[in-house]
């Protein structure tokens, strides 16, 4: 109690109140620093596909969590290792792509002509044309139709008539975030044979901008 009288002077004695730091997550994160790309852009790609999402594997029926990417919005060509489901992307600003078939089709999956020339995934698979993407626990195969469920349910876009394709093969793909490596994608960029002599593939761009390193 203060004697009667008496007044306290807040200007000098009260300190401010510390708020306890909080983790932000990835999705925060990467949402913000390409807000401008997507409102910069024509191909009416959501903000908020740029976000890590929470998915369900039908098999394992455990939770894991994704990205969306569009490959005309990225300018590349897609493939998932048959064995993990590592997403690997094929940028189409690639000086090696001149020594590879021409694609049938831009900007979905690759044509199977393509996979001669093409370096293993780490876990020793194949990045194929007719592969899936696998859950992270179990390494069960996704159904694309499955996916429809959780990808409309938290794609903006859906609420303005977008509907997923149902496939794994046109113009979205999806890439996990790695349990082991949380903050990382399984996505790794332009993993030719020729080109890994010179350097070693990188981690796909989604990986780097969610690293927490």
């Amino acid at each position: 109690m203060l004697p009667a009288g008496a007044q306290l002077h807040t200007s000098a004695r009260l300190l401010p109140c510390r708020r306890r730091p909080r983790l932000r997550l990835p999705e925060r994160r990467s949402a913000r620093d390409f807000s401008a790309l997507v409102l910069d852009s024509k191909s009416g790609y959501d903000e908020d596909m740029f976000a890590l999402h929470k998915g369900d594997c039908e098999h394992c029926l455990r939770t894991f969590r994704y990205t969306l990417l569009h490959a005309a919005f990225g300018d590349f060509s897609y493939a998932y290792c048959d064995r993990c489901g590592t997403l690997a992307t094929f940028s189409y600003s690639n000086s090696f792509l001149v020594k590879v078939p021409p694609p049938s089709a831009p900007h979905q999956v690759i044509d199977p002509a393509w996979e001669p020339f093409l370096n293993q995934c780490a876990c020793g698979g194949n990045f194929r044309s007719g592969a899936a993407p696998r859950c992270v626990f179990c390494s069960g195969a996704l159904s694309a139709d499955h996916a429809a469920a959780h990808i409309e349910r938290n794609a903006i876009g859906a609420g303005r008539g977008w509907r997923w394709q149902r496939n794994w093969t046109d113009l979205y793909c999806i890439a996990l975030e790695d349990p082991k490596d949380p903050g990382n994608l399984r996505q790794i960029e332009d993993p030719f044979l020729e080109q890994k002599r010179a350097e070693k593939p990188r981690k796909g761009l989604w990986s780097r901008i969610f690293s927490f390193g």
